[in-house]
């Protein structure tokens, strides 16, 4: 997903996170704010993951989200 693409669906795209990774506050979410790589240092920073690891999760989280919209459409 295109990082301006993220952040036109970033409504949507929240609730995917917060399904994902349930130990992030709304407060944290909102630093995000649409942004890829600022969620992957969240990751980093709060759940632990290394650098690889937590851009992987990204990825695959981002790339589900796209499949159920390509579905919905």
């Amino acid at each position: 997903m295109q990082e301006d693409v993220l952040r036109a669906r970033w409504k949507h795209f929240r609730g995917e996170i917060n399904d994902h990774w349930s130990e992030l506050s709304s407060d944290e979410l909102d630093q995000i704010n649409g942004r890829r790589d600022n969620l992957v240092v969240l990751l980093e920073n709060r759940y632990g993951y290394a650098r690889g690891r937590a851009e992987r999760e990204v990825e695959r989280v981002m790339t589900e989200f796209e499949n159920k919209l390509r579905r919905a459409s």
